[in-house]
């Protein structure tokens, strides 16, 4: 691929990209090439990468570091942006923010990697991450880019600086239907706007291809051109007049045939794990839910066995140290004696865009598309010396031919609530259990086929379809609200678009489970000080930005401040800034071993909560009032 993206003819105008290949092909330095070639032949100024989380968009950033000064020419001093809410937070971020107009040797010349010796950022730019567009290579959250579509304030200020940049939209199978029908507005006025798009895939359903190139294609003024081609990997370009998709010999040497195999019970995925680490094996659990993910942790240490925990609900300084060490420990610098015996068990965080490789890999059933991606960390790095041969473990219940309703909900209760297409699921276990392997990239395209394909609803039990028809009402639903909340380019800045009249903030994405943000607080000296007062260098706002961590409403309705601490917490709220004003303070006291506990309100009444560095935030069921 990227000796595709090296030597394909550029077309003239604006053009889409579409780059479809297996996960650790190289897809970002090939997105990295086109980008350079676009930009040195004058049709952008630079590049912004887009990523579904920060946690990916950090990752991204690290890497840039030390590439983009290569896009530029070698007495520049190109800015290098982070753009996502807690970018500020984010060490390499400061660092290069700090180190502008102090860099005076050329690329190439210091051997360093960091991002504060590689490049830097304008601290024009570093201030406000609306101006993040403007800097000549950035790396972030996918939301801030689809800001530019919708009618939010400032919002042609970004689309001024993507017209001038090239996205790079990276795992934009990932996004739900909402979020993809904001992406393809973006391309529409992308295009419209003279502007280049790359969009990078390992997994990308027929249908989503078609879409985004006729967003684009929208945008050009030109109608629809049915796609043909169904090779893998695939390069698809679509420009003014014309759209080609060539099939893109794979990387030699890395096709590969993983068997497949069905554990029945988390049990035996522990029993895996357990068996790994006396190999002197590294081991991935990947559960699909942070309680689930928990347990399988609690388990692992009952059974002597030591883990690193990783999930969203860990306060922001925990979690940006947890998510170093799984980089240090697992990704492509670790050293085998580094490695050897060690175990991570995660939720979705490490599923995209982390470069992490795993001897041993156990999975929750998810859809096939999202397995495919979690396979790409098992044997990614093929230098590294191993014994056997991989395979992955699909924890998930048997296709039968008549499953009941609650097939997948019986098997593991709370992931049905994370994967609601039940029906899609019961696809990916039938067609699995059929090849019983994930040969790649030979025979991915048509393993995705066979769950999102138009033949594929055919193959679904009676028993299943009520699942699928209410899933798909709920996705035509969310695309219906993505077509409402974006902008139009025809509509212009108008009045009567209607998009503009709402006083509500329009979100980039969707949320069935509304979030609450809990500020976490231990007392000193009598006073309310934040949970991560010693990561902040003094700074309070930081310090409370650290201390902060999301949990459902399901669980979490309000504060819950004991009375001998409801004086200290008005005084520590009132250094609060005025868009801090609903998040919630949680008190927390030590409780032994490592445990703090406080309290919340929850719907039904007070609900005892407890943080750990090992195991983050947890609710308990209720307390006594």
């Amino acid at each position: 691929m990227q000796e595709w993206a090296r030597g394909v003819s550029l077309p003239e105008g604006p053009a889409l990209f579409i780059v479809e290949d297996e996960t650790g092909s190289g897809k970002t330095e090939a997105a990295l090439m086109l980008a350079h070639r676009l930009m040195a032949s004058s049709r952008a100024d630079g590049l912004y990468m887009a990523l579904p989380t920060m946690a990916t968009a950090n990752a991204m950033f690290d890497r840039m570091g030390g590439a983009v000064r290569h896009l530029f020419a070698p007495d520049a001093n190109p800015s290098l942006a982070l753009a996502h809410g807690a970018r500020d937070l984010h060490r390499g971020f400061r660092a290069a923010r700090d180190n502008w107009g102090r860099i005076e040797a050329s690329y190439g010349d210091s051997g360093e990697s960091d991002i504060a010796a590689s490049t830097a950022c304008a601290e024009w730019i570093a201030d406000d991450r609306r101006r993040t567009f403007l800097a000549d290579a950035g790396a972030g959250t996918v939301d801030q880019a689809l800001l530019a579509v919708l009618p939010a304030r400032h919002q042609s200020l970004r689309l001024l600086g993507l017209a001038y940049r090239v996205p790079i939209i990276d795992e934009v199978h990932a996004y739900d239907a909402y979020m993809l029908r904001e992406i393809e507005t973006l391309l529409t006025f992308q295009a419209a706007l003279g502007g280049s798009a790359i969009l990078l895939s390992a997994t990308l359903p027929a249908g989503h291809r078609q879409s985004l190139a006729n967003a684009f294609a929208k945008g050009l003024g030109e109608e629809p051109v049915d796609i043909a081609e169904q090779a893998y990997p695939l390069a698809t370009v679509r420009a003014r007049g014309a759209q080609t998709e060539t099939p893109v010999p794979g990387h030699a040497g890395r096709g590969r045939k993983l068997p497949v195999r069905f554990l029945r019970s988390p049990d035996e995925a522990l029993a895996e794990v357990e068996r790994a680490v006396h190999l002197g094996q590294t081991a991935l659990y990947i559960r699909n839910t942070v309680d689930d993910a928990r347990e399988a942790h609690a388990a692992l240490a009952a059974r002597g066995i030591p883990a690193e925990l990783f999930h969203a609900r860990f306060a922001l300084a925990d979690r940006l140290a947890t998510e170093r060490r799984t980089v240090e420990t697992f990704g492509k610098e670790s050293m085998a004696e580094d490695r050897a015996g060690k175990v991570l068990v995660a939720t979705q965080v490490v599923e995209q865009s982390l470069d992490l490789d795993f001897d041993v890999l156990a999975s929750d059933l998810a859809p096939i598309d999202l397995l495919i991606q979690r396979a790409g960390r098992l044997w990614r790095h093929g230098w590294r010396k191993r014994s056997g041969e991989p395979e992955l473990l699909v924890v998930a219940p048997p296709a039968s031919d008549d499953p009941p309703e609650n097939w997948f909900e019986t098997f593991l209760p709370r992931a049905a609530y994370v994967y609601r297409d039940h029906a899609r699921l019961w696809l990916t276990v039938r067609t699995l259990e059929q090849t019983e392997a994930i040969e790649s990239p030979s025979k991915l395209r048509a393993l995705v086929e066979a769950v999102y394909g138009p033949e594929a609803e055919d193959s679904i039990p009676p028993g299943l379809f009520g699942s699928l028809l209410a899933f798909e009402g709920r996705e035509s639903a969310a695309r219906s609200m993505g077509h409402l909340n974006t902008l139009r380019v025809s509509s212009g800045y108008m009045r009567d678009a209607g998009a503009w009249d709402s006083d509500l903030r329009t979100p980039t994405r969707l949320v069935e489970d509304p979030r609450a943000t809990l500020r976490l607080a231990r007392v000193q000296h009598s006073r309310i000080e934040p949970y991560a007062l010693a990561h902040a260098q003094n700074e309070p706002w930081r310090a409370w930005r650290l201390s902060e961590v999301d949990l459902s409403r399901r669980h979490v309705t309000g504060e819950a401040i004991p009375l001998r601490f409801v004086e200290a917490a008005r005084e520590a709220r009132a250094g609060w800034g005025r868009y801090d004003e609903d998040k919630i303070l949680v008190v927390l006291e030590e409780a032994g071993d490592g445990q703090l506990v406080g309290t919340v309100m929850g719907p039904n009444g007070g609900r005892r909560v407890s943080y750990s560095v090992s195991g983050g935030l947890s609710v308990a069921d209720g307390i006594k009032t």
